[in-house]
């Protein structure tokens, strides 16, 4: 799955937030062609009236909380199948799938959205993939030992224990929090 946010019109005052499918496991030269992913729907884009509303706390956790309950009601129904299956038409037969979302891609702000940490180079620990001190990004010379992924279980746990804020993610639950299948977020 990939989303990102786009334009619609050149004078870029109209957007959406599309967000497309595609199996994982074709070659990416076919991957990459227009006839090779779907557009599962578009995220809704909240939209503030006013500069202060859009500052304000309120709006930034109901901005959140609207672009998780959009995605968890675009997916679930992908994942009624992951244990029984489906039969998957193709032009050469019929396949028998059980899908899983292995990776999402986005860009920054799209990945930041998506695992509910700080879109910003200020914060703390500013990379949605890793518990990296924002001034030791650059360091070449990291061990992996120094490198803490962002998982689902020390995320979770960060918020059940109140901390979330020292570690750059957002004080809500994630809907990926929940669900059995491993997700890479790229």
């Amino acid at each position: 799955m990939y989303s990102d946010a786009t334009t619609c019109d050149h004078l870029g005052k109209s957007s959406e937030h599309p967000i497309y499918l595609t199996l994982g496991n074709i070659i990416s030269w076919r991957r990459n062609k227009p006839d090779a992913k779907v557009l599962l729907g578009y995220l809704p884009i909240l939209k503030a009236k006013t500069i202060s509303q859009k500052r304000s706390k309120g709006y930034k956790l109901a901005k959140r909380a609207l672009y998780q309950h959009a995605l968890d009601m675009l997916i679930r129904p992908l994942l009624d199948y992951t244990n029984d299956g489906f039969d998957l038409k193709t032009d050469n037969g019929e396949l028998w799938c059980y899908p899983f979302i292995s990776v999402m891609l986005g860009d920054l702000p799209e990945n930041s959205a998506l695992t509910l940490t700080f879109n910003s180079a200020n914060c703390s620990h500013p990379y949605h993939a890793c518990l990296i001190e924002g001034n030791k990004l650059n360091n070449a010379e990291l061990s992996d030992d120094q490198i803490v992924l962002r998982t689902t279980g020390t995320m979770k746990a960060f918020v059940d224990q109140g901390v979330a804020q020292q570690y750059s993610l957002h004080d809500m639950k994630n809907i990926f929090w929940r669900m059995e299948i491993p997700v890479s977020i790229t």
